[in-house]
């Protein structure tokens, strides 16, 4: 399997110089196709080749003068077989190409350049002579060419001999597995096995008769391609999988072989290495997101990344760093030929162990950064640490851990090439305390302590004793957030010291702005769109939000209850196809005067549809046996995408109880196909009204016409809540013509074009308190 994308081609106009890190490219060649694999040539003139395994051919391009690529001499795939796979080596004087998409195996003899060469196609020797058709790519040492993922047999390893390397003869079969790439080094080989997720380790030395040694599973279980350390001592392997990293292993016992270190791109870690290559203890790292590296593993525990050149919009397929000169030769798919100088240094390696400063245990996961430099690592579970940096200075260091004081080592040197050793020890933190009521001081259990902070986050809940301690946090600023149903939440920021016990008092009541769980409960029948507390995700009904995207203001979090929340489409997770409900735990109203319910809501419906009775967010009052309907907003209500907020005397409906609950409804009519949104947030119940905008006695509206003629309409101020609001029409002899609700705040007056001509008194009742009568006059 290969992972391949079919990009717009990225070409370059003109050769320029450009320099990234410890890369400066000094060469450049466009092509009109794809590039794959390249390798390196030097005639006996001393001139510098790329062989490039471009699309339709191979073409080689003298290199000598970076500034002045030219393709010298082109060897033409058959007709029909172009192929973004093309790879080759070079044995001696001679080239050998492989392509997926056929032809065998190309011969090319360059030993006539700069003047001349001859190719041919190879098909196979001896038990697979005519049948080598196509392979993935080739290997060329020691006399002999091994031939990777061909079509033959189970696609293992082709051996073949050179001792006449015009004309190859079949040696022998290496066929456990499809290999993918391989490398061979004296009478061994390393497999890259990709379908069976594995490398695997061959010896060869009867090219007859290979024999598996062993197999070692890669990080990512796809193994593409491996390379020997300059020691023999480590395998660096690639899988071809995004979030993947480099593999090294220890592979000087193969009864044990041991991962050691896993490598990521600093620029772009979510790109897999493609092909790694090593020299002199540098690897040199053609990569997806059409980048190449190249990383410092004089320590293969330890890589450190100390080189990058980003080269265009895929992938930089392939690298070869083996030029006499030193230069790099890059394959970009989509962008050409590159021809890098490399600048080649050791990093300055930082290393250690993290310890707990009372048990002295190694402390696992804790953070180690260099401050004013990208670099941070985690310890292992051994307490090691292994890092490094480019530039040689003096840092200060960062270790950190959750549960754990912070600690800054100051002036740390660091030398290239040089190993620096900090052992550090930290020391346990303490976040803990107590939460006890406001009056009279008793602990009160199951309270939610929430702390969030740039060092993490985390929730505790209190004991019987009302103790909570947090065990994951460190040292820092915090925003502290404490509930419990039946008392007011507390929410304050916070530096945490850790020098002694935070303790909080809640005062008796009923808030709730949701950052915890406070057993609010949900029942849904709609197939989408059901009630839940989270941080709201906006979503866009053009050019209206239909879901939040943020909470209601002023309050303790970022959390709410939603008709769901995720991303996407407005249409994404609406309500849909039924009904959710939000029902409040219950609550005790006997200890207030005259308490008021508050809360914000948030409805949204699309416009200029044709809206349902059940488009509309209903909110209820029970008692624990009456239940009163006290809220509702539909199609045209005031506060469409917007968070509105409301206020409910409970008195209007029912003496306060000991077993009230607040019931949030909502449904969507089967089928109707509309975008319905509803919000809740900020629950509070105060012992009278906090000064909201609630209709009262004075409250000031319109009727016009007046005179009128055919239809009245009712305009209120838009500061005035519509909440239980109804208007009455009555003539002067006090008999009631016309009772309704006033829903919107300018609405036609049902009735009125039926009125019979005369002077008519009109009055608002707000929450069972009327206002003053308006006189209205019916003209005719």
């Amino acid at each position: 399997m290969k992972k391949y994308l079919l990009l717009s081609c990225l070409l370059f106009s003109t050769w320029i110089v450009n320099a990234q890190l410890n890369l400066t490219q000094v060469g450049y060649k466009s092509y009109t196709g794809s590039v794959a694999g390249v390798w390196h040539y030097v005639d006996t003139q001393g001139n510098e080749y790329a062989l490039v395994g471009a699309d339709d051919r191979v073409s080689i391009v003298d290199v000598t003068t970076p500034s002045n690529l030219v393709e010298v001499f082109s060897v033409p795939a058959n007709s029909g077989q172009s192929s973004l796979w093309r790879e080759l080596k070079t044995y001696g004087n001679y080239a050998y190409a492989v392509s997926e998409g056929g032809g065998g195996v190309i011969i090319i003899n360059l030993s006539y350049l700069p003047d001349s060469i001859q190719s041919k196609h190879w098909y196979g020797d001896g038990p697979c002579a005519g049948q080598v058709n196509s392979a993935h790519t080739i290997a060329a040492t020691d006399g002999y060419i091994y031939i990777f993922g061909s079509n033959y047999a189970n696609q293992g390893a082709i051996i073949a001999d050179l001792t006449d390397p015009w004309n190859p003869t079949y040696a022998g079969l290496y066929d456990q597995n499809y290999v993918h790439d391989g490398y061979v080094r004296n009478d061994t080989m390393y497999t890259g096995e990709i379908y069976a997720g594995v490398f695997g380790v061959v010896d060869v030395t009867n090219k007859a008769n290979p024999v598996l040694l062993a197999t070692q599973p890669t990080p990512g279980a796809f193994c593409h391609n491996t390379w020997l350390s300059d020691n023999g001592q480590y395998l660096f392997t690639t899988d071809e999988h995004n979030n993947d990293p480099l593999g090294v292993f220890d592979i000087s016992n193969l009864q044990n072989i041991k991962s050691v270190y896993n490598y990521f791109t600093d620029s772009m870690p979510t790109e897999e290495v493609h092909n790694v290559r090593v020299l002199n203890d540098y690897l040199i790292n053609p990569s997806y997101g059409s980048q190449i590296t190249v990383c410092d593993a004089a320590r293969p525990q330890n890589i450190v990344e100390i080189g990058n050149y980003p080269t265009g919009t895929f992938l930089n397929w392939d690298a070869d760093p083996y030029l006499p000169s030193g230069r790099i030769i890059s394959t970009d798919t989509y962008g050409g030929l590159f021809v890098f100088e490399p600048t080649y240094l050791r990093a300055c390696y930082l290393e250690g162990i993290i310890t707990d400063s009372v048990t002295t245990l190694p402390l696992f996961n804790a953070k180690i950064e260099v401050i004013n430099t990208p670099k941070t690592v985690n310890s292992k579970l051994t307490g090691e640490y292994k890092t490094g940096i480019l530039t040689a200075g003096t840092f200060d260091v960062k270790v950190s851990r959750p549960g754990y004081y912070a600690k800054t080592i100051t002036g740390v040197s660091f030398n290239n090439g040089v190993l620096t050793q900090l052992d550090v020890a930290l020391s346990p933190f303490i976040f803990e305390g107590t939460v006890t009521n406001a009056v009279g001081g008793a602990a009160i259990a199951n309270a939610s302590v929430h702390a969030s902070g740039v060092n993490g986050s985390e929730t505790a809940l209190t004991d019987i004793n009302g103790n909570y301690r947090f065990t994951s946090l460190t040292d820092g600023v915090y925003e502290i957030s404490i509930s419990q149903w039946g008392f007011l939440t507390q929410c304050s920021s916070i530096l945490v010291d850790g020098t002694s016990p935070l303790d909080f008092q809640l005062a008796a009541g009923y808030y709730d702005d949701f950052v915890s769980d406070n057993n609010w409960t949900v029942s849904t029948t709609a197939t989408t769109g059901g009630w839940v507390r989270d941080i709201p995700l906006g979503t866009i009904y053009t050019p209206f939000l239909a879901n939040p995207d943020v909470d209601a203001n002023d309050d303790c979090s970022n959390y709410c209850f939603v008709t769901g929340n995720l991303p996407g489409n407005s249409n994404t997770d609406d309500v849909d196809n039924g009904s959710t409900v939000l029902t409040s735990p219950i609550f005790d109203l006997t200890q207030f005067n005259d308490p008021y319910i508050h809360y914000e809501r948030w409805f949204f419906i699309q416009p200029n549809v044709i809206a349902a009775s059940a488009d509309t967010l209903f909110i209820y009052l029970s008692n624990g046996i009456t239940t009163a309907q006290v809220d509702y907003v539909t199609l045209g209500s005031p506060g469409s995408s917007t968070w509105y907020n409301n206020a409910v005397r409970v008195a209007n409906f029912f003496p306060p109880g000991p077993n009230m609950q607040l019931i949030i409804s909502i449904s969507d009519k089967p089928g109707s196909g509309n975008i319905l949104e509803a919000g809740f947030d900020k629950f509070n119940i105060s012992n009278g009204p906090l000064g909201i905008k609630e209709p009262s006695s004075s409250t000031n509206f319109e009727a016009y016409p007046n005179p009128f003629n055919n239809a009245l309409t009712i305009k209120i101020p838009a500061d005035q809540a519509l909440e239980n609001m109804e208007v009455m029409v009555h003539d002067l002899s006090g008999r009631l013509l016309i009772q309704g609700t006033i829903t919107s705040y300018s609405s036609e007056l049902k009735g009125s074009q039926d009125l019979n001509p005369g002077v008519y008194l009109i009055t608002l009742i707000a929450n069972g308190k009327s206002g003053i009568p308006l006189k209205v006059v019916k003209s005719n």
